[in-house]
């Protein structure tokens, strides 16, 4: 499994997402605030969490409006400020 913590920056402050692909279930994760008792975005919250995305994925942060982390192809996870 491959998991990355980076902070996500909103115009209410920064918080925790956690993402990365794993490999014993073959699909890609994200969690959003993963420390809280109700992250306030999951993908096992998903009807099917093994079908999603990096594009689906950057939709989610792009609703949440968080603005550093970029998961399109070619691009780093996080933008340079």
């Amino acid at each position: 499994m491959s998991q990355y913590r980076v902070q996500g920056i909103t115009s209410n402050g920064t918080l925790e997402v956690l993402l990365g692909w794993d490999e014993p279930m073959k699909w890609f994760f994200m969690v959003i605030d993963p420390e809280a008792d109700e992250p306030l975005y999951s993908n096992l919250n998903e009807p099917e969490p093994e079908h999603l995305t990096l594009e689906h994925f950057q939709r989610v942060l792009d609703r949440f409006h968080i603005s550093n982390i970029s998961l399109y192809p070619g691009q780093i996870v996080k933008k340079k400020e």
